[in-house]
């Protein structure tokens, strides 16, 4: 009988031992072929939005003006949906805090077998001191009344932890704004320069339609129609980069979007020039009141208090009040009786660590340090805003200049082609000379396009300094 019950437990243990094998036991293959599997399917998935079967993206058709780009890259961009899952843990996090605070209730179980049961022999029979079969359902309630502050401390940290994400969510709301922006007047530069190329593409033609007449009226060259032609073939390979240019620019901004790239949209706003004069005391204030940074190291050093205070409560005693309401059978109350019985107890433990062996001394000293750190780090967001403020600034006001300056330029370069035009026609001027005074306005126009970018993007990385960014009444852009 020995034996076979030996023999029964063996085979048990092997086959739990087979189980934790097979369940652990995990090829690189097999990890690969689930993994190109689903590969696959993400292709098939593109390949379908791609034909237009399926798109699981959201297709824009028609006009798009520039708050309309944000709102819908807040809703669609993935960065974004991403970071919001911190909000969830944070929220998790503070029902977490409270469950030191909380009662606790515990089932516990068990059936016990014993071999032999002792006994005496009284008037004659035998009397069992308890049953082979032993049954225990116990239900303990625990309460802690006391952490040294520890449980006050965890609660007042989980929020400031929501609070924290609360700032990360708003700094990524902020990058996904300002990429918005920063992408959308990346299209409207691209398309700008994409007009002064078909312009310029225009005006070269129509020179060489006027050399070809004077060619064939003995006025020029066979020479002056070559370079003419050279002239035309320059500029289309020109207009080609411009427009491959906007198509890139286009296929980042529906990225950011985070649309599908089969949207076909049409840009409602125009780069133009529209000037502001912020203070430097006024931009600072905002950027201390509103940056995510700074905020976000506000809340690391008040966080860091708190793990300082649930550091500290490991020299300080511990009370907790337990109820266990126990059945079991034999009778709890009389082990010779071999029926259910009833027990209770109730009462109060006050633990007080006398000795932890360094354990709360080293929390202490770490959590000092954290704290001192996340003080420094503070100092130091300040500082690097401070410098961003200044930055920026600095950029627009270099900005601002750039746009004057090319815009006077501009009317000097229409004027010299007007000029050479005339020039050229009434034989004044040489081929030459029209084609330099062509370029130039082509350049200039090209530059002072760059100029308006320049101060819109000058303006956007100013507002990014100061944090406005993330508050969506107060999104701007170029006037329509």
């Amino acid at each position: 009988m020995r034996v076979m019950r030996f023999t029964q437990i063996c085979g048990t243990f092997c086959a739990g031992l087979c189980l934790v094998f097979s369940v652990g036991c995990m090829s690189r293959e097999g990890v690969y072929e689930d993994i190109y599997r689903n590969r696959r399917a993400a292709y098939e998935s593109w390949k379908r939005a791609k034909e237009g079967r399926s798109n699981p993206h959201l297709v824009l058709e028609g006009e798009l003006d520039m708050a309309s780009a944000v709102v819908i890259a807040v809703g669609n961009n993935k960065q974004l949906r991403a970071v919001l899952q911190e909000k969830e843990k944070a929220q998790g996090k503070i029902t977490e805090s409270y469950s030191a605070a909380l009662p606790k209730v515990d089932m516990q179980t068990s059936y016990k077998r014993l071999d032999k049961v002792g006994g005496y022999e009284v008037g004659g029979q035998e009397v069992s001191l308890g049953a082979k079969s032993n049954y225990d359902l116990s239900f303990i309630i625990t309460q802690p009344i006391f952490r040294g502050g520890a449980i006050s401390a965890g609660i007042r940290a989980a929020k400031l932890f929501s609070y924290l994400t609360d700032e990360q969510v708003a700094g990524v709301v902020q990058d996904v704004v300002y990429q918005t922006r920063l992408r959308y007047c990346d299209v409207l530069l691209a398309r700008e320069l994409t007009g002064v190329s078909k312009g310029d593409l225009k005006m070269s033609e129509a020179h060489l339609e006027d050399v070809r007449n004077k060619k064939h009226a003995g006025v020029v060259s066979a020479y002056d129609v070559l370079r003419a032609r050279v002239e035309v073939s320059n500029v289309e390979a020109e207009l080609i980069e411009t427009q491959n240019a906007l198509h890139l620019a286009m296929t980042s901004l529906l990225k950011t979007m985070g649309v599908s790239q089969e949207s076909k949209v049409k840009l409602t706003h125009k780069l133009e020039y529209a000037s502001i004069s912020p203070e430097l005391d006024d931009a600072v204030k905002e950027a201390f009141l509103q940056r995510p940074e700074i905020l976000q190291a506000e809340l690391e050093v008040r966080l860091n208090r708190q793990a300082l205070t649930e550091a500290s409560s490991g020299f300080l005693p511990r009370m907790d009040g337990t109820f266990t309401q126990r059945a079991a059978r034999p009778d709890p109350h009389s082990i010779t009786n071999d029926n259910w019985g009833q027990q209770w107890n109730a009462g109060l433990t006050l633990t007080w660590p006398l000795f932890d062996g360094l354990a709360s001394m080293g929390r202490i000293r770490q959590a000092k340090a954290s704290l001192q750190r996340s003080v420094i780090d503070l100092a130091e967001a300040e500082e690097q805003v401070l410098l961003e403020v200044k930055q920026a600034l600095f950029n627009l006001e270099d900005a601002e200049k750039f746009v004057k300056s090319q815009s006077d330029n501009l009317e000097r370069a229409k004027e010299a082609v007007r000029l050479a035009k005339a020039g050229y026609g009434a034989g004044v001027n040489t081929e030459i000379e029209m084609l330099d005074a062509r370029q130039a306005l082509s350049e200039t126009q090209a530059r002072y396009y760059e100029a308006l970018y320049r101060h819109e993007t000058a303006k956007l990385d100013l507002e990014r300094a100061t944090g406005s960014l993330k508050n969506p009444d107060k999104f701007r852009g170029p006037k329509q």
